[in-house]
């Protein structure tokens, strides 16, 4: 140890020791400063006068949950009509109207409706012991919680990953709030858990794409497995959007070759993985959807030709639809927007950041109501949070070279210090 000109204690490994820390300690802040903003503009939405238990499909969450911690079937589903009437009064009374809700009753629904459920543990799963300890309502909204803010996190890091810059994943995040994401984050529904499986998803893939198979591989299959136990369309919709990514990046030649290729095995392997899993275990079928759809949830006898009724429904859906956006043409304008940024500036992962984004569009094709468009076309604010969070940013100055730009004939693809912050 040797003394400086100010008589202080200088060792050339502690000085090395300081300089590796310092960058941790810098991302470690970054971290917490965007978890506490996401669990703020939680609060904030969580807030919205409107219902909490937005639709029937929180009723069968919340009780599934319950009943994952042991609660009897009965039991299960009289505390929860009960919370969720409540639900209704709150929001009835905080928008001026008279509270009716005296009871919410959910008798003689059929079996084929309450399997569409049971082939989506994810979100209740991961709520049971949060409801063993902290009671329904509070231990859904608590899971809840956790899922918007990892989607915040995720996010924050997908941004920095392919665009660059902390400021416009920060932004990004922001953003992912503000946007309808905020909303169907904060009610009691899978949707936040969806935006985490297509965020971590995002990540893994993009590590992929730079030949950190084993890293890659690490992240995106339970970011995919999640996606699937949450809500099965999705994580579907999410497998082939990998599958067309890999291939169009494989032939163009635009990326990591081997990762290209792994994204896109990846894609296939899990969409034939589903596909055995669903039919052993004789999960709900998109045939069972569209019944479901058509017999308003079995209420009425099923149709003899459901997908030519689907087809049917989708030409009769879609040209209002297409009116309605170029009347109002903010929405397409604002997605166009996104998407060129992102060819402009992401480069190869571009395509994946859009096709995850359009990934909804399949969705919507399988249940074509308006009234349902914007939960199912939610990962579309995806691609456009991250955009406008990068142009956000570079209006400040604030970002930097994107981490994807190395050539693909660089053989060795540093550690990225994101990497260090991203496992969760």
């Amino acid at each position: 140890m040797t003394l400086d000109g100010n008589s202080m204690p200088r060792s050339p490994r502690l000085a090395a020791r300081l300089r590796l820390t310092q960058p941790r300690l810098v991302e470690l802040c970054w971290v917490l400063l965007v978890v506490a903003i996401s669990a703020g503009l939680f609060l904030v939405r969580y807030e919205d006068p409107h219902r909490i238990a937005s639709s029937g499909d929180s009723y069968w969450y919340m009780r599934q949950a319950q009943m994952f911690t042991g609660v009897d079937e009965r039991t299960a589903s009289a505390r929860t009509s009960k919370l969720v009437c409540q639900d209704i009064n709150r929001s009835a009374v905080d928008q001026g109207q008279r509270p009716t809700c005296r009871s919410y009753p959910q008798r003689g629904v059929s079996e084929r409706y309450i399997a569409i459920f049971d082939s989506r543990p994810g979100y209740p799963l991961l709520a049971a012991p949060f409801v063993k300890a902290l009671g329904p309502w509070r231990g859904m909204m608590v899971t809840t919680m956790l899922l918007a803010v990892a989607a915040g996190l995720l996010m924050y890091l997908a941004v920095w990953m392919a665009l660059g810059g902390r400021l416009a994943g920060l932004i990004a995040t922001v953003l992912l709030f503000l946007l309808p994401t905020g909303f169907w984050m904060t009610r009691m529904l899978a949707e936040g858990g969806v935006l985490v499986g297509c965020l971590g998803t995002l990540i893994g893939v993009m590590v992929l794409m730079r030949g950190r198979t084993a890293a890659g591989l690490l992240i995106a299959v339970p970011a995919l497995g999640w996606t699937l136990s949450a809500k099965s369309a999705n994580g579907v919709a999410l497998a082939l959007v990998l599958l067309v990514a890999g291939l169009i990046a494989l032939v163009t030649r635009g990326a990591n070759r081997r990762g290209a290729l792994v994204t896109a095995a990846l894609g296939l392997a899990t969409l034939s993985a589903w596909f055995t899993v669903s039919h052993l275990l004789a999960l709900p079928s998109l045939n069972e959807t569209i019944q479901d759809f058509a017999t308003r949830h079995f209420k009425r006898p099923d149709i003899p030709d459901p997908y030519g009724w689907l087809l049917q429904q989708n030409l009769d859906f879609w040209p209002g639809q297409i009116r309605a956006a170029l009347i109002a043409p903010l929405t397409l304008l604002t997605t166009v927007t996104a998407a060129a940024i992102l060819m402009l500036r992401a480069r190869h992962v571009a395509l994946l950041w859009i096709g995850v984004g359009l990934s909804g569009l399949a969705l919507l094709v399988a249940h074509p109501i308006g009234g349902e468009a914007e939960r199912l076309l939610l990962p579309v604010w995806l691609p456009i949070a991250a955009s406008f969070g990068y142009a956000t940013a570079l209006a400040l100055g604030r970002v930097t070279r994107p981490r994807d730009a190395a050539p693909e004939s660089e053989v060795e693809i540093p550690r990225q210090p994101i990497m260090t912050a991203s496992t969760r």
